[in-house]
């Protein structure tokens, strides 16, 4: 589970800024809360903000630190990334951290890169208790410092250890033998689930569902006009030459779901959906098809609304104990009214199975005290540098009837656009 996430010195942020999922004390336990060690973490999140507040850089900041936890610097596409904002910015180091939960402990992970130079400065990991914090591991590549727990690395390959302690262009969760910890914190980040609005939810082109009945089921109680979700063979050679290499690559890096070796995998082939199972070393194939009462459409000829929706409709039955799903634009071609549906169906799966999920948004239906905890909402806005600033909605003093939606509307809380004035094409023409 995620606790806090912090960013700085990347696209419109500046100085560093965190969100945070620890639940307000002041606000009770209640069911969509999961207690670890001496904290109580958030189910559910929801950030809200103009466009180019942004909102999408939180998104993208995370989608940024898990590609160089990765890849190392070889994933730094663009090395401008950094905050424009300041010319001295492209010289500093930019910031990234995650506080997560594993198991019954508290830790942080973050490191600190140049990316302008595609170079690693710092990189950190942490046990953070009650009392006190315990540095497992940190590095300073241009100092040449490195300090360690010894237990923690005790079983670690001195050659491996003594390779990446001045290594500027790798992180230690790059490494292939790492400590049972480390392999934890791996295996939290190659779960993590991120998604802008052009990207499939799941981030991956194949993707595990083991109970299609729950999906089609659910599919057919959002005003789709979807009946049933219908499968049709097709020929194995029509698709597994395209996918094979990528599929095996994620299949065999999934050790629980290889072992049980029959897990149905969603799989998107352009603009194709395909279910795809795996019978001892046989790989079976059936297109994705959905029924409309006695008339059959493809997955392509479905509206870009309804895909979206079975993109959100197959996380939420597959999400995993410990799962963290974090989507740019849950909105995005929905009508509001089945955004608020689908919130509604995962805050109630929140109070029974721990679960997290993280949204960017503009649909103030879920400015509602009745929906949402007053933690669970967040704002990103401009300060007067032109620089993002996040902020709970827990700084605002307001009643729980209080009328959220209006005020939001109306620039309350921040986080809308404002228009001076109307513009016709033609009137600047002289």
């Amino acid at each position: 589970m995620l606790v806090r996430f912090t960013v700085g010195n990347f696209l419109s942020f500046d100085t560093n800024q965190s969100l945070s999922l620890l639940a307000d004390a002041h606000l009770g336990v209640g069911e969509r809360i999961f207690p670890v060690d001496s904290v109580h973490l958030l189910k559910f999140g929801a950030i809200f903000g103009a466009n180019a507040a942004g909102k999408s850089n939180v998104i993208k900041a995370m989608a940024f630190a898990h590609s160089l936890i990765k890849k190392g610097t070889d994933a730094i596409r663009n090395p401008e990334v950094y905050c424009r904002l300041k010319a001295g910015n492209k010289d500093k180091t930019s910031y990234f951290e995650f506080e997560i939960a594993l198991g019954d402990s508290l830790y942080a992970y973050g490191f600190e890169v140049i990316i302008a130079e595609g170079i690693i400065t710092e990189e950190w990991f942490v046990n953070l208790t009650k009392d006190d914090e315990l540095t497992l591991f940190a590095r300073n590549t241009q100092k040449k410092t490195f300090e360690y727990d010894t237990s923690l690395f005790d079983e670690y390959i001195g050659s491996q250890l003594e390779a990446i302690k001045a290594a500027g262009n790798m992180l230690f969760l790059q490494g292939a033998v790492l400590p049972a910890l480390l392999g934890e914190v791996q295996g939290w980040f190659d779960h993590l689930t991120l998604t802008n609005p052009t990207s499939a939810l799941t981030g991956y082109s194949a993707f595990p569902i083991e109970d299609w009945g729950s999906v089609s089921n659910a599919i057919a109680h959002f005003s789709t006009g979807i009946s049933e979700i219908k499968f049709e063979d097709v020929d194995e050679k029509y698709v597994s030459s395209q996918v094979l290499p990528e599929y095996r690559k994620q299949y065999e890096a999934d050790k629980e779901k290889a072992r049980r070796g029959k897990t149905p995998y969603r799989l998107q082939i352009g603009s194709r959906l395909f279910l795809m199972e795996q019978e001892r070393e046989a790989l079976r194939f059936s297109e994705v098809g959905f029924a409309h009462k006695e008339t059959y459409f493809s997955y392509d000829e479905e509206s870009d609304g309804t895909r979206r929706l079975l993109d959100l409709l197959s996380v939420l039955v597959t999400s995993e104990e410990g799962s963290v799903v974090v989507i740019d634009e849950i909105d995005r071609s929905l009508h509001p009214k089945l955004t608020l549906q689908f919130v509604k169906n995962y805050l109630e799966l929140a109070k029974t199975k721990n679960v997290q999920m993280v949204v960017t948004t503009h649909e103030s239906l879920l400015l509602n005290l009745k929906l949402l905890r007053r933690d669970e909402i967040f704002f990103v806005e401009k300060n007067k540098e032109g620089a993002s600033v996040i902020y709970p909605f827990d700084q605002f003093q307001e009643q729980f009837d209080a009328q959220l939606e209006q005020a939001y509307l109306t620039g309350r809380y921040g986080g809308v656009p404002f228009f001076e004035s109307l513009y016709l094409p033609g009137e600047d023409e002289v």
